[in-house]
């Protein structure tokens, strides 16, 4: 893969989605008991995270790819205004029920781990020798793209599909950018399952001024990312080595 990333990335792409779909639509029955109404959508994602895991585990990646480390833990504030960012759908207030509530809070939180460690762990780590910029470039792409399976498999419209490929894929990108700047996923995560459960339980829509905003400063805020901290690489800084003498 190292010598053709990008198509080692779209390969790593399309079986993921492979895996989710199988999972999702033949391994597992629909589950939706009324203590945990998405409990189904939360096995999914557990399922396909622990796939993900042991590839990056089998391949030597764990680490290299931000999951198994917490990155620079003084630059974990850079996430801060995505955040404040998915805090603002909730201004008009959160609907549904506690049970409701709680349960699609680690429901999406399961999606936020697992779209992170695949995409911007597994993924992001496979494109790395195209460069941080085009990296993250690819890593919005093929993430925002991915979102095509919910008109395909799961019922959503096209206009709604195609809105929310172009979000996701700026999202990705910004996401790539904080991945390479911080050097761990588990921000991301975060940032991601509170802003899914933000926008989802969320009784309106914000205004398109807003929405237009957020796409702006997510492009605009992972191209600075990548210009300030991209040429670190994926890894932590190495700490010094004292020559034997």
């Amino acid at each position: 893969m190292t010598r053709r990333p990008l198509l080692g990335a779209v390969e790593v792409t399309l079986a993921w989605h492979v895996l989710l779909l199988l999972v999702a639509k033949v391994l597992l029955p629909p589950l939706a008991p009324d203590w945990f109404p998405d409990l189904g959508a939360a096995l999914v994602n557990v399922a396909c995270f622990g796939a993900v895991t042991f590839v990056l585990w089998r391949w030597g990646w764990l680490r290299e790819s931000g999951v198994a480390t917490l990155g620079v833990a003084r630059r974990w504030w850079l996430a801060a205004p995505m955040v404040l960012i998915a805090f603002s759908y909730a201004l008009a207030g959160l609907s549904g029920s506690t049970t409701v509530a709680v349960s699609g809070l680690v429901s999406l939180m399961w999606v936020g781990i697992n779209e992170e460690v695949y995409s911007r762990g597994l993924v992001q780590r496979v494109l790395g020798p195209l460069g941080p910029v085009s990296a993250a470039v690819w890593v919005g792409v093929l993430f925002g793209a991915g979102h095509i399976q919910n008109y395909l498999f799961f019922g959503r419209s096209l206009e709604d599909t195609l809105w929310q490929i172009l979000s996701a894929g700026l999202f990705g990108f910004c996401c790539a950018g904080l991945r390479f700047a911080i050097g761990s996923v588990w921000p991301m995560v975060f940032v991601h399952g509170l802003d899914d459960f933000m926008q989802i339980r969320s009784p309106g829509s914000v205004p398109w001024a807003w929405e237009a905003f957020v796409y702006v400063f997510h492009a605009a805020f992972g191209l600075w990312l990548l210009r300030r901290y991209g040429t670190e690489g994926n890894t932590e800084p190495k700490p010094l080595v004292t020559p034997v003498t």
